[in-house]
C-alpha cells in the first residue's frame, strides 16, 4: 500500500521536482514606502496691539512781570539826567518846566517799572502712541491660545 500512497503523491509539485531533479525555492519581496504626513502638534500667532499712553512731562515754565509804579517827586534839578538803574527796578525820570518867576526845571515824578521773574514747576500730560506685540503659543489642534511671557 505504500507503493499506491507513493503514487498519489507523485502528482504533487513537489514530487514531479524531485522526479526530474529540479529544485524548487521559495522567493518573498518585501517593498518599504516612506511618506511624510504633517501633523498639526500646535501653532504660534503674533498680534500687534495699538494702544495710546498718558505720559507726565515735567516742564519747568517761567512767567515774567512788570509791575509799575508812578512815585511824585515835585522837586527842583539843575539839569535832566537819563533813566538809571536800580536792582530789578528800571527809574525812568519825567520832567517838565514849570512857570514861576523864574523858570526852573523840576523833577515832576519818577516812574518806577520793576521786572520780576517766577519760575513755576508744572507737568504737562500728553498722550503718546505705543505698540506692542502679544506672542501666543497653543498646543496641538484644539488647545487654549495661552499668551507668552518674556
Amino acid at each position: 500500500m505504500k507503493a499506491k500512497d507513493d503514487d498519489e503523491d507523485d502528482d504533487s509539485p513537489e514530487a514531479a521536482c524531485h522526479r526530474s531533479g529540479d529544485v524548487s525555492i521559495g522567493a518573498v519581496q518585501e517593498r518599504l514606502s516612506v511618506g511624510i504626513e504633517r501633523t498639526e502638534t500646535g501653532a504660534v500667532r503674533v498680534r500687534k496691539v495699538n494702544y495710546d499712553e498718558m505720559q507726565e512731562i515735567p516742564v519747568a515754565l517761567r512767567t515774567e512781570s512788570v509791575e509799575v509804579q508812578r512815585v511824585q517827586i515835585n522837586r527842583p534839578v539843575a539839569e535832566e539826567y537819563g533813566p538809571r538803574q536800580e536792582g530789578a527796578t528800571l527809574i525812568v525820570p519825567v520832567f517838565e518846566y514849570v512857570p514861576v518867576t523864574e523858570s526852573k526845571l523840576m523833577l515832576k515824578e519818577e516812574v518806577r517799572i520793576t521786572k520780576s521773574t517766577s519760575k513755576v514747576n508744572a507737568v504737562h500730560r500728553a498722550s503718546v502712541q505705543k505698540q506692542a506685540l502679544i506672542v501666543e503659543r497653543r498646543d496641538g489642534e484644539l488647545g487654549d491660545w495661552v499668551e507668552e511671557n518674556g
